[in-house]
């Protein structure tokens, strides 16, 4: 998902942002339980962040900072904590068929913010409206990717047959508790873990249709089903989440309140998290020494899945076409001065997409064993030769770029290295950077209004296919324009062979393979972070997928 994440991102907010991010794999483990401290009577979390929410609407949402917002005031029939899955509006496993392809679900007694009770049919159509071509979704395809019957062919547009459809797709309310869900074939082994994601959450309709454009928009146009609700949304300023005493887990719900604040600055927020107005603060480089020697038993490190690197728009920009340009952008950067000397937080330079340390195949390895180093371009005399190479190719002597990215503090800092980079090393190239608070920044990438884009994704689900099947053709997250039958075909492959998990994990391992030796993206990080959290914030979990940051059953001790 994109990073605003940056989710997919981000997200998705910025990883880099001011908030916790909660991509990494570390979690504060303190519990309740056995724990003689004595609750604070005022149960309210403070946070800063660097990003609004984009959207509310869960067929909108493609960025972490949205997905984030829906997962903490929203339910599924799982949700994630922890990094693992756990049974939510699903009283628990579902029976399954001989065949392994028909999943039938028990739903527990729940209901919406409103009173009405959440049915299967609210899951119907839920998942209908996240195929159907009028309600506008732009992250469906989790939907084929886990091999929902009739998905794929619902969401492709050339299928005439079956395109938008959603009356079709293998969905169905058995009764008022007991929801159907049939496959193409046996599967996924992520597949308990996605349906938490938004995208597979109930949805009512008569509410829906009755906000109709006004749906999701504000905290009065929503109803809600999840831990909390939003109480306060103001746009650009932050927001507010209240404990949602209707949800059928709300015992577990600490918290009375979390406020989000939105900062830019980091310096802001670290005066803020210093006078204690918030209680967790993502730290960027120049403050980290100064906070391990004020705040040794508050500053926290980890890394996580989250990955980030640099779009190259070939739709829209002919050069950018050009194979050798491409390895020569991939050269130019040094991705060891970039996470030593700017970022300095736990990240660690990349030249891969699938990320390091979050999932093992078959045979017990990670991804990426087979090449742990990714693939590399060169180094910066190399990045030369491309570019002199792609210059007599292309007729051209000089280029100009449409560097697009954020306009946070922290994305400032990473704008005008890499573009600095890439002046240096590719003499006659200039780079115009264009820094977009974050909902403009997604409408100008999704429009292809840019040539090259900081960007990052994090995980949907625990398994490589959450990083490489968005990179197919017509995947509406591949806004990069990049195209190859051979991958498209990889990736196909692994989506529908997963009773023979040896193949598909090999098919997942040359689809990375051959991205990477056409360089439609440059890779730069993956995602590690330094942050600080007052001693009495408890049970903060920051899952490596799932929510960016979870803190449904975060709670805070007197103090």
């Amino acid at each position: 998902m994109k990073k605003a994440k940056w989710s997919l991102v981000l997200s998705f907010v910025l990883a880099l942002s001011l908030v916790l991010s909660a991509c990494g794999s570390s979690s504060s483990k303190d519990s309740e339980k056995g724990s003689s401290s004595e609750l604070a009577k005022d149960q309210t979390l403070t946070m800063s962040i660097n990003a609004d929410i984009p959207t509310l609407d869960p067929n909108l949402a493609t960025d972490t900072t949205s997905t984030n917002a829906i997962e903490m005031t929203e339910a599924g029939l799982t949700r994630m904590h922890d990094n693992k899955f756990e049974w939510d509006l699903a009283k628990g496993a579902p029976k399954v068929s001989a065949d392994k392809k028909t999943y039938t679900f028990t739903l527990r007694d729940a209901k919406w913010s409103d009173g009405k009770p959440i049915t299967a049919q609210d899951f119907v159509y839920g998942w209908q409206r996240q195929n159907d071509p009028k309600a506008k979704p732009a992250y469906n395809f989790l939907f084929a990717s886990v091999g929902i019957k009739n998905a794929a062919k619902i969401e492709d547009s050339t299928n005439k047959a079956f395109y938008g459809k959603y009356e079709k797709l293998g969905v169905k309310a058995l009764d008022d508790k007991t929801l159907q869900v049939t496959l193409e074939q046996a599967a996924p082994p992520f597949f308990y873990s996605i349906l938490s994601q938004p995208q597979f959450m109930p949805q009512r309709e008569d509410f829906v249709k009755k906000q109709g454009n006004k749906y999701a928009t504000s905290t009065d146009t929503l109803l809600y089903s999840g831990p909390f609700v939003l109480s306060k949304w103001e746009k650009g300023t932050g927001w507010t989440y209240k404990k949602n005493k209707d949800y059928w887990n709300a015992k577990s719900t600490k918290l009375q309140t979390v406020n989000f604040k939105v900062v830019k600055e980091t310096g802001t927020a670290i005066n803020m998290y210093k006078t204690g107005q918030s209680d967790i603060v993502q730290l960027s480089a120049e403050f980290i020494d100064q906070f391990k020697k004020q705040y040794p038993k508050e500053i926290q490190t980890a890394t996580n899945p989250g990955t980030y690197y640099l779009y190259i728009n070939e739709k829209t920009n002919k050069y950018l076409k050009n194979l050798n340009l491409r390895k020569a952008l991939n050269a130019a950067i040094d991705r060891q001065g970039l996470t030593s000397a700017i970022l300095n937080d736990g990240s660690v330079p990349s030249n891969y997409v699938v990320p390091k340390n979050f999932v093992n195949g078959p045979d017990g390895k990670d991804f990426r064993s087979k090449h742990p180093d990714g693939f590399s371009a060169g180094e910066a005399s190399e990045a030369k030769t491309y570019w002199n190479k792609a210059k007599k190719e292309l007729g051209i002597k000089t280029l100009k770029i449409n560097f697009l990215s954020q306009d946070t503090s922290k994305a400032k800092q990473i704008d005008a290295y890499v573009a600095n980079q890439i002046k240096k090393n590719l003499p006659g190239v200039t780079v115009d950077v264009n820094e977009q608070p974050w909902a403009n920044y997604l409408k100008l990438n999704n429009e292809f209004k840019y040539d090259i884009a900081f960007s990052g994704w994090f995980p949907d689900y625990q398994d490589p296919m959450t990083y490489l099947d968005m990179w197919t053709t017509g995947n509406p997250m591949n806004t990069i324009g990049w195209s190859n039958k051979k991958f498209d075909g990889l990736i196909k492959d692994a989506q529908t062979d997963t009773a023979d998990t040896t193949k598909r994990w090999n098919d997942l391992v040359s689809a990375e393979e051959l991205m990477m030796s056409e360089y439609p993206i440059v890779p730069l990080f993956q995602q590690g972070y330094t942050w600080s959290q007052k001693s009495y914030v408890k049970g903060y979990s920051q899952p490596s997928y799932g929510p960016e940051f979870d803190f449904a059953k975060a709670y805070i001790l007197k103090h």
